[in-house]
């Protein structure tokens, strides 16, 4: 599960479903859970990360493996409007063969310096640990 503190609310996303739940007065109130569309997921653990602020919003970064089936197509989405809308997206990995496997799996997000995220994924059924650095660019 993965956290993030916006504006006005405590996004929790459960990214092996990618279910969001917002969670307002310190804790006391969860004012909704819903699934976010805009992710496709096949089950399996993804990871959100806070990249700043723009226009009074948090910049959020998310990647996971975005395929509804097979945990494949390892994709880093950027959203500059708190996870409403996620207009950046990111190829990181896929299987080349399209066979069917866990070719991209879990995977962590690390802020490394101006507009650089670093990506920790495993990869090829599990017998790969990858790190990549990703470039993003503001719209």
């Amino acid at each position: 599960m993965n956290i993030q503190q916006l504006t006005s609310v405590f996004l929790f996303y459960n990214t092996g479903n990618n279910h969001e739940a917002e969670v307002r007065n310190g804790g006391k109130t969860r004012d909704s859970i819903y699934f976010d569309k805009q992710l496709p997921d096949p089950v399996c653990e993804g990871s959100l990360l806070n990249i700043g602020r723009r226009k009074g919003k948090n910049m959020l970064a998310f990647c996971n493996a975005a395929d509804t089936r097979e945990r494949n197509n390892l994709t880093l989405r950027i959203s500059f409007d708190e996870g409403v809308s996620w207009p950046l997206s990111y190829p990181i990995d896929q299987n080349p063969e399209n066979k069917k496997s866990a070719y991209t799996a879990y995977s962590d997000l690390v802020w490394m310096k101006n507009r650089e995220i670093g990506i920790l994924y495993e990869k090829d059924n599990y017998s790969q640990i990858v790190f990549k650095i990703i470039r993003w660019n503001q719209k």
